[in-house]
């Protein structure tokens, strides 16, 4: 079986989003401590192309480092990082898009925007009313890919135009990063 791989725009803009929250000194030195493979990797893929499932979980444990080990702040820094990637992948064109996309058109696409740009592993969803269930499946190796989906997903939904109330997410702690299967819901008000 093929090792994992995530288009490389996923990985650049996990490590822009360090850059533009950690501030410039404290970004550069945790920028400065990952792998070499890594670093490398951040200099020459292309945003369609593709990067390992190990860089992409070394720069979201770097994302999860800046917040001290506080989980819940960990969890929101993970999201937010998965909304930046979504914003910053959604050009214009897309993001005009989003505005005429439903919830119920959305869900029947996710999947097929998850293989589009992951390699392993697969989403399955589930829409109720005002409530988006989404279930992670042998995601083993993507550490942190929970809560960054959130991210993603909850800005899809904003897109949309929708106002996103609460999210939950199951089987990801800090503990537990980079669990085989994990879901999460992610409600909006009506």
């Amino acid at each position: 079986m093929a090792a994992v791989q995530m288009r490389g725009y996923v990985l650049t803009s996990a490590a822009a989003y360090i850059k533009e929250t950690a501030g410039q000194e404290r970004a550069a030195k945790l920028l400065a401590r990952l792998s070499p493979h890594l670093r490398r990797s951040l200099e020459t893929v292309k945003p369609a192309g593709w990067c390992t499932a190990e860089d992409l979980s070394e720069l979201y444990r770097a994302v999860a480092s800046l917040t001290e080990g506080d989980e819940d702040r960990t969890r929101e820094s993970l999201i937010e990082c998965g909304r930046y990637t979504a914003r910053e992948a959604s050009n214009t064109f897309l993001r005009i898009l989003m505005k005429l996309l439903t919830p119920t058109m959305f869900a029947k696409k996710l999947p097929d925007f998850w293989a589009r740009d992951c390699t392993g592993g697969k989403i399955e969803v589930e829409l109720k009313d005002d409530m988006l269930r989404n279930r992670l499946t042998d995601m083993k190796g993507l550490e942190h890919i929970g809560p960054v989906a959130v991210g993603y997903v909850k800005f899809a939904l904003e897109a949309m135009g929708k106002s996103v109330t609460q999210t939950k997410l199951y089987d990801w702690s800090l503990a537990n990063p980079g669990p085989d299967n994990c879901s999460f819901e992610i409600f909006w008000k009506t």
